[in-house]
């Protein structure tokens, strides 16, 4: 028989149970039932939110290690629409400018669809004192929130706008482009132009997502570790070969003027200054970039946009006797001892061609031809030239195709050859008289300073020439002009007493220094629509074998002996005392 304790006992045990059962099944009918929608508009905003880290892009520098591009932090201010409730618009419009309208309708045109828990961005390229003040109200501007994202800065005395690019936004166009889309997103950023665009894989970096956990009124309450987060990685520096002073003293030669400078090392490929003229301001490239700023830049007639050094097309002058002359060597046409008489001018067919010199040179061999720059001696020379031999000496000295140099759109130039002139001006619409002009660096022939600095470095490596090069960390590929050594030695006597020699036409840009020889040759090309351009190409060589390439162009400067071989005096200098 059982204890009447023990059956109390289960009783009071059963009723305590039964009693628990029922205040849970309250519970559970007030939570999920009665008050429904109170629990679950407050449950919807105790979200995870997919934060998305922007990743620093990579440090410029230069050859030295001194930065050229650097990084600082702006930020974008976003709109979460759904939390978007209680929004006090009217002090938002006082802080940022932003009117209610515009707001109001970013949250009602995303209320019922999915985005509406997505952040909308509603201005870009914000200082952090502007998100400090907006923090300030964070409790009144439920919604709002901020992502940051690395600016480009400048750092250096250095302009380098061409060779440095600039960034732009990730448009709908850059997105549907092959293999992009899983590449960027929208308002990402990326390199457009210069080493930006070329090196941007390298440059960009990796963005990072985290996951954080979020109120009812937009305040964070931490981070949630998920598999699906991972870290902001940092995109890889890059080292230029460009010695940031000598491109200083460049820019500031050309400063006021228009023209390139380029110098670089013509045993490696290394650049070690590449300034054009006019140039562009960088730094009004970090944020949005106003219309009106914009289309002043593309409108202006100097086209402070383009690259001249790479992209400027200029009738190369007198540099190019030395490839008539390098050909006319090489296959024994003439030897250095022929000589013509230069009398100021030459009749050819029913035209007269004339020297530069209208009283003459008098009798000129071809050393004295490249000292004095004659041009007589150069039109009664190619008519000993077959014009298809000479289209293809000039393009084996490089013209006529890209240095492929690592910035983008290098123009290639224009090498007349017999069919370019039939196409251009018909079968019998030119005649031999344009190959006169041609001997000079004159008519239809169109070159890039880069391309002119490659016969100078043909010559000083005797035939090896090298690919230009901005990256630092990478050897150039090379290639040979295949003359004799005999051709090569005679040119580089010439180019030194065109220099060295009291009548050269290149005796100003002549070092006073026991430690180092220049070499070089004045262009002067003409100009259809004002004075001529003044042109000089040229390198030093120090007593350690060190070498630097030079080419300068300063369009409507005058005559080569003057302006471009005085700045290249001076660039020559800075080498002889700093290398």
């Amino acid at each position: 028989m059982k204890s009447p304790h023990l059956f109390s006992v289960r009783q009071n045990l059963l009723i305590i149970i039964s009693f628990i059962i029922i205040v849970l099944l309250y519970k559970f009918y007030t939570i999920q039932i009665n008050n429904y929608e109170k629990y679950n508009t407050k449950g919807s905003h105790n979200s995870l939110r997919k934060i998305i880290s922007k990743a620093p892009r990579g440090i410029i520098y230069d050859r030295n290690n001194i930065p050229l591009v650097d990084n600082r932090p702006i930020y974008s201010m976003s709109l979460i629409p759904f939390d978007a409730k209680f929004f006090n618009f009217s002090l938002f419009n006082e802080i940022t400018g932003i009117d209610s309208i515009s707001v109001k309708r970013i949250i009602s045109s995303h209320s019922n669809r999915r985005t509406k828990f997505k952040p909308i961005i509603i201005k870009d390229h914000i200082g952090f004192n502007d998100r400090s003040i907006i923090e300030e109200y964070k409790l009144d501007l439920p919604g709002i929130r901020f992502t940051s994202f690395p600016a480009r800065i400048y750092p250096s005395d250095a302009n380098m706008s061409h060779l440095l690019g600039y960034l732009r936004k990730v448009t709908k166009h850059v997105l549907e482009l092959d293999g992009n889309k899983n590449i960027y997103k929208a308002d990402d950023v990326f390199g457009f132009s210069g080493v930006e665009k070329i090196y941007e894989t390298n440059l960009r970096g990796d963005d990072g997502v985290e996951f954080h956990i979020v109120d009812v009124i937009g305040v964070e309450h931490g981070i949630l570790k998920t598999k699906d987060d991972y870290p902001v990685v940092s995109g890889q520096d890059l080292q230029l070969t460009i010695d940031v002073n000598m491109q200083v003293l460049a820019e500031n030669l050309l400063s006021g003027k228009k023209g390139a400078i380029i110098s670089m090392n013509p045993a490696n490929g290394d650049i070690y200054a590449l300034a054009s003229s006019p140039v562009f301001d960088l730094a009004s490239f970090i944020g949005p970039i106003p219309y009106d700023k914009w289309n002043e830049l593309r409108n202006n007639v100097d086209n402070p946009l383009l690259n001249r050094g790479i992209q400027g097309l200029y009738p190369p002058g007198s540099i190019f006797k030395l490839i008539l002359a390098a050909y006319a060597l090489e296959n024994k046409i003439i030897d250095s001892n022929w000589s013509i008489n230069c009398a100021g001018e030459i009749e050819f067919g029913d035209r007269i061609f004339k020297c530069w010199n209208e009283h003459g040179h008098g009798d000129v061999n071809l050393n004295e031809s490249i000292v004095n720059s004659c041009n007589i001696f150069y039109y009664n020379l190619i008519q000993k030239v077959p014009f298809n031999q000479w289209t293809k000496i000039v393009e084996e000295f490089g013209f006529g195709n890209k240095t492929q140099i690592d910035l983008p759109n290098e123009k290639v130039g224009i090498v007349p050859s017999r069919s370019y002139m039939d196409d251009t001006y018909g079968r019998w619409g030119w005649g031999k008289g344009s190959l006169l002009n041609f001997a000079i660096g004159q008519g239809d022939v169109l070159v890039t300073p880069i391309q002119i600095i490659q016969i100078i470095n043909a010559i000083s490596m005797k035939g090896k020439v090298f690919q230009p090069k901005l990256n630092n960390n990478i050897d150039s590929s090379f290639r040979h002009v295949d003359l004799s050594l005999n051709t090569w030695l005679n040119l580089d006597k010439t180019i030194f007493n065109t220099v060295n020699s009291r009548s050269g036409t290149g005796y100003r840009a002549k070092l006073e220094i026991d430690n180092a020889k220049v070499y070089g040759k004045t262009s002067t090309s003409q100009n259809p629509h004002g004075e001529t351009h003044s042109g000089f190409a040229g390198y030093i060589e120090l007593l350690d074998n060190k070498k630097m390439s030079i080419v300068v162009i300063v369009e409507n400067g005058g005559k080569g002996s003057g302006v471009a071989t005085e700045f290249a005096n001076k660039l020559f200098r800075y080498f002889a005392h700093n290398y």
